[in-house]
């Protein structure tokens, strides 16, 4: 079997560069293309030692976990030493990931699998099942990836709010949600949306009284509400637009003051603010009961 040098070099550069380019997505390294080509063109030569006898010892691990290394330096230049380990983490799990699931199909594919006969024909059908592997390899990084930075993300955006009216407070658990640009339509302040369950401790007792006799969307009702209750609490209505509800109305107030933990710091704030009430779960799981209007943070 003839094996042209040419064209195992731009197989291993295409693979090397596959690997690295994942790992520079999962790590989120910024670097460039070209960085990325030139650490690939190194990885393909070392693998050109194969064809020298001499320089067999190269294939040690400790020089092959060098060249790693430098593949790495070259590729990403990483600046601090926990980001260049978890380049280097990276790295290893993307290539035995790849590496796995070429095995993997070729033992789905082959029939008559046993350890003896662990081989390839040829090159072409090793190129064959590296093309496969690696395709499939993406793929399901990719999607085991994207489902956990949606939790990874969703948990990042989770902070705790007070809401502090007439001299009581409400705890929330709230989610920063960016797909939330509901307003008061009057005055056009942003609106936090809390779980009625959350609420309930703060709000007056004829409030209460909509919710428990399921009130909430009668106007009359809650007009009648409004003018008695005067100025012990500044009710709102406030319109919505959802899924399966075109016209949707939130009864909403505006609290004294709100406090939001986040960054580790406290930022309280008393005006510019209105809290509609929701009298029914935001999740299934109960993570949060409450959703934060993004430029509440600015």
């Amino acid at each position: 079997m003839y094996v042209y040098v040419e064209y195992l070099l731009i197989e291993n550069i295409i693979i090397n560069f596959i690997i690295l380019y994942v790992t520079e997505k999962i790590t989120r390294t910024k670097t460039s293309k070209l960085r990325l080509f030139i650490a690939s063109l190194v990885g393909s030569l070392y693998t050109l030692i194969v064809f020298f006898p001499n320089l067999q010892f190269m294939g040690r691990f400790l020089i092959k976990f060098s060249v790693s290394i430098l593949i790495l330096i070259i590729a990403f230049n990483p600046e601090r030493f926990k980001e260049f380990l978890k380049q280097l983490s990276t790295f290893y799990l993307i290539s035995f990931a790849f590496a796995g699931t070429t095995i993997g199909i070729f033992y789905i594919l082959n029939n008559k699998l046993t350890i003896s006969n662990f081989s390839f024909k040829d090159h072409n059908e090793l190129m064959k099942f590296l093309i496969l592997g690696i395709g499939l390899a993406v793929i399901l990084i990719r999607s085991i990836l994207k489902n956990s930075w949606i939790r990874l993300n969703q948990k990042n955006c989770l902070t705790d709010v007070t809401i502090n009216l007439n001299n009581k407070k409400a705890h929330l658990r709230a989610l920063i949600d960016t797909g939330n640009s509901l307003k008061e339509p009057i005055s056009q302040k942003p609106v936090i949306i809390a779980e009625y369950s959350a609420l309930k401790a703060i709000l007056p007792e004829l409030v209460k009284k909509v919710y428990s006799e399921n009130k909430e969307l009668d106007l009359n009702y809650v007009a009648n509400i409004m003018e008695k209750l005067g100025d012990q609490i500044k009710l709102r209505l406030i319109p919505f637009k959802s899924l399966g509800n075109e016209n949707g109305i939130l009864i909403g107030f505006v609290p004294d003051s709100i406090d939001i933990y986040f960054d580790d710091e406290t930022r309280e704030m008393t005006d510019d603010i209105v809290v509609a009430i929701y009298n029914n779960k935001l999740t299934m799981d109960e993570e949060y009961n409450g959703l934060l209007h993004p430029e509440i943070l600015g």
